[in-house]
């Protein structure tokens, strides 16, 4: 037990230590705007002090500036909650009234520390909790993940969000079924990791399914937890930026029907678009060459086409549909985007080497073996399917996780064409999540097969 303790504290402290280190001593690192954190503290009046950095370099300070806003590209998110309590912390400690990249980060560091601690708590009682806890402190303190939150992206609402839904999925496992005040938590965690980021909703309609399976010791609470999940999951959806949507099927079209297509000029046809746009194949709604604005402006993309139809397009074609889910194969495991991870003053727009094993292992190993990943993660439906009887919340809780990962890999590579790593983040995160799960679980194996046999040879030098 004193063990066990001192292992705690020192796990919470390494990763406090490790954080600080990327995020707050120079030279800092977080992750370059490709545009859309005006989305975020447009609203609030800010935009940065060093304009037009792309995706090459951190901009540090943000200063007032209401005309930067995008109205029509903002959507309510739960990553508010943050940026709020930044805006109020850095109107104390601002000397000169800009806002600085730190603020968010400390503000998101305490949230991440907070989810990570609960992390370590609910796992206590575990026989694997050693090697979870250093598990977690190895994955979750990579640079892939740490990067996000010197930033104004909504990727750390859902990291932050994903990390308390599952301590809370893990403490109801191990206690067999939820309490009221342990199913409130967990769908009030589910709710908010939902309206993160509209990527996150059908992920999230999966969660509010499976609110359902707590109806016999939840009672009427989880029709209020479920009907509350799939509302914010509908509104995630529905109040989805058109902007937003148009870009998103442009790309699609554009950067992978197209470029896919061994007869272009058939699949434009078919999605009712003039055979001669074969020529923008391969150009992205912000390429320089781009036809977006006049084929937005002319109701082609954003009524003639729209995310529905194209994924209508690719369900009628299956050949097409597995063509082009092996076209993301060989980047569903890349875990960092190229955006620059250092400010102007670094000289050089790279990407931090520090505590980037496990993100390396993520495109080095694991991408040759992709393909296999993704089957795998029907591996744990598979088995409640087969034994249905048992009622394994353990292992009901890996099959929702299972088909959660696909959910996010299906979404991320069917809602847009660019940005992609970036957009597969809570895919990488949630396979972490699983591939974690299914380690301590082959662990625990190992360590009750062993107990057996110690326990049988005992009994058998009993009887000699």
């Amino acid at each position: 037990m004193v063990q066990s303790r001192v292992l705690f504290r020192t796990v919470v402290v390494a990763a406090a230590l490790i954080i600080a280190y990327q995020i707050f001593v120079p030279p800092i690192v977080g992750l370059s705007d490709q545009g859309d954190f005006r989305r975020m503290i447009g609203k609030f009046g800010y935009t940065a002090e060093q304009p037009n950095l792309q995706t090459f370099f951190v901009a540090r300070k943000y200063v007032q500036e209401i005309k930067d806003r995008v109205p029509e590209w903002e959507q309510f998110t739960s990553e508010y909650l943050f940026v709020i309590a930044a805006l109020g912390l850095n109107k104390v400690v601002s000397k000169d009234g800009k806002l600085d990249i730190l603020v968010i980060g400390l503000i998101h560091a305490i949230a991440f520390l907070a989810a990570f601690v609960r992390l370590l708590q609910v796992t206590r009682a575990l026989r694997t909790r050693a090697f979870l806890w250093i598990a977690m402190l190895f994955i979750l303190t990579d640079v892939a993940y740490i990067a996000y939150l010197n930033t104004f992206f909504t990727e750390p609402a859902s990291l932050i969000f994903f990390m308390l839904l599952v301590a809370e999925s893990i403490d109801i496992a191990r206690s067999g079924g939820p309490t009221r005040a342990g199913f409130v938590r967990w769908s009030l965690w589910a709710v908010l990791f939902i309206f993160a980021k509209p990527m996150n909703a059908l992920p999230g309609i999966l969660l509010g399914v499976f609110a359902f399976r707590f109806l016999h010791s939840t009672g009427r609470l989880a029709w209020g937890g479920a009907v509350a999940i799939l509302a914010a999951a509908a509104t995630a959806i529905a109040t989805a930026p058109q902007e937003m949507k148009n870009a998103n099927t442009y790309n699609l079209v554009f950067l992978s029907v197209l470029p896919e297509s061994r007869n272009p000029a058939d699949d434009l046809r078919a999605l009712g678009l003039d055979w001669r746009l074969q020529d923008y194949s391969r150009t992205g709604a912000w390429s320089p060459d781009t036809i977006y604005p006049t084929l937005e402006a002319s109701g082609d993309i954003g009524h003639i086409v729209t995310q529905v139809r194209v994924l209508r397009f690719y369900l009628a074609r299956p050949t097409r549909l597995w063509r082009h889910i092996q076209a993301y194969l060989p980047i569903a495991m890349v875990s960092r985007p190229k955006y620059g991870n250092f400010e102007t003053a670094a000289g050089d727009p790279a990407l931090s080497r520090a505590f980037a094993l496990w993100s390396d292992f993520h495109a080095h190993v694991l991408s040759r073996a992709a393909k296999v990943i993704l089957f795998l993660l029907l591996a744990p439906f598979i088995g409640v399917v087969a034994t249905w009887r048992r009622h394994d919340l353990w292992m009901e809780f890996a099959a929702l996780l299972g088909l959660f990962c696909m959910t996010a890999f299906l979404t991320a590579i069917f809602g847009d064409a660019w940005d992609d790593i970036k957009h597969l983040f809570l895919f990488n995160l949630s396979f972490d999540a699983l591939f974690v799960a299914s380690a301590a679980w082959a662990a625990s194996l190992a360590v009750r097969e062993k107990k057996k046999i110690a326990v049988a040879a005992a009994a058998s030098n009993m009887e000699t």
